[in-house]
């Protein structure tokens, strides 16, 4: 019952009483900062050294907490930067033993905010307060979250997720989600960076070079209404691809491309058109001696994906799921190069196709079941 209302109490708590029932929290602004590439940014702090955390702090006392975000930027980072959107809002229990030990502390509500992607320009300008952070760092997020406090960790991960996916913010208690959460929270994605790929030269359109040997071979999948499929590995949640290593018994890397679709996901395709490749000036991934090669790149249109099923390679299963292009790049981890590689890929289904350009849109999961027709 509101403090302010006259009626009598008959039956309801009284007003003083109604006031200590209530739970009392604090109030938590933190920011999500990552780089080109994708890196998170991370700060460590004086005050816990070895444990990372995302800018940010407590909300004060008639403070909003976009305005605590933008305030702690300000006061960490030295940067005047507005915040973008919510991207998660976390309930945080009364003595949660992952938290820590904080004298005082009744439960946090804590909010992460969008600060986008800063350049370099933004990297050079940031000042840290003496005697409170000491460092901070672009890491992928797999490896900022190992270095955070567990529900830290898990929180950070699910403001990426929701960032790439677009549809509003990640409702969380204790650092998990509220219900199934969506595609990527339940299958656990975390976004890879695939540093050896952002570091390839991308030659859209071209053969390789005669005498170039193609090493690998991959496709971007294309559904009916501009999506494309990529595979989530259960062992790390990182994405990739269909597709995969050109075999001596595969007629070439398109045969490559459509046999490994097959194995991994279940996935037919049809009208296999070539993309462009990727030259590789060293092979060192291969190991000792393979030299330079290409990584061919096809696009397909979808004709059915089965039921899920083991990869015969590897005996995992993948996840499988349905996104815009650009959000595979971002999935996939390929920096700004893997983006123009999706744009293109995009454009270039809807001129061969006419598939329509696939804006950013929640994930959607595959059924293990399979999807029998996909094309009219």
């Amino acid at each position: 019952m509101p403090a302010e209302d006259g009626r009598d109490p008959v039956g309801l708590m009284a007003p003083e009483d109604y006031a200590r029932s209530r739970a009392a929290f604090w109030g938590g602004a933190a920011v999500l900062f990552t780089d080109a590439e994708g890196k998170v940014l991370v700060l460590d702090p004086a005050y816990r050294p070895g444990t990372l955390l995302l800018p940010g702090g407590g909300v004060d006392q008639t403070e909003r907490p976009s305005a605590a975000a933008v305030r702690e930027v300000a006061e960490e980072l030295g940067l005047s930067i507005g915040v973008r959107r919510l991207l998660a809002v976390d309930w945080v229990s009364k003595g949660n033993p992952e938290f820590g030990t904080v004298y005082g502390f009744p439960g946090e509500t804590v909010s992460l905010w969008d600060g986008g992607v800063l350049e370099e320009n933004d990297v050079a300008r940031i000042s840290l307060p003496e005697d409170e952070i000491t460092s901070f760092h672009f890491l992928p997020p797999a490896q900022a979250a190992s270095r955070m406090f567990p529900i830290e960790g898990r929180r950070m991960l699910a403001a990426l997720r929701a960032r790439i996916d677009g549809v509003g913010p990640a409702v969380l208690e204790d650092g998990d989600a509220v219900g199934s959460g969506t595609a990527l929270q339940r299958l656990n994605v975390i976004p890879r960076i695939a540093a050896s790929y952002q570091q390839i030269a991308w030659h859209p359109g071209s053969e390789p070079t005669a005498g170039l040997p193609v090493k690998q071979a991959w496709v971007w999948a294309f559904d009916q209404l501009g999506r494309v499929v990529v595979l989530v590995d259960p062992r790390d949640g990182h994405c990739v691809l269909p597709g995969g290593t050109v075999e001596d018994h595969d007629e070439g890397p398109k045969a490559a491309a459509l046999r490994e679709a097959d194995e991994e996901a279940a996935l037919r395709l049809q009208t296999v058109a070539y993309l462009g490749y990727l030259f590789d000036s060293d092979g060192a991934v291969y190991g000792p001696g393979t030299g330079p090669n290409a990584r061919a790149r096809y696009i397909a249109r979808i004709a059915s994906l089965g039921p899920a099923m083991q990869d015969v390679a590897t005996g995992i299963t993948y996840g499988r799921l349905l996104v815009s292009p650009v959000q595979a790049s971002e999935l996939l981890g390929l920096g700004r190069a893997g983006r123009e590689q999706a744009e293109y890929a995009a454009r270039t289904a809807a001129a061969c196709w006419g598939i329509p350009l696939c804006p950013p849109q929640a994930a959607t999961e595959i059924p293990d079941t399979g999807v029998a027709v996909l094309l009219p």
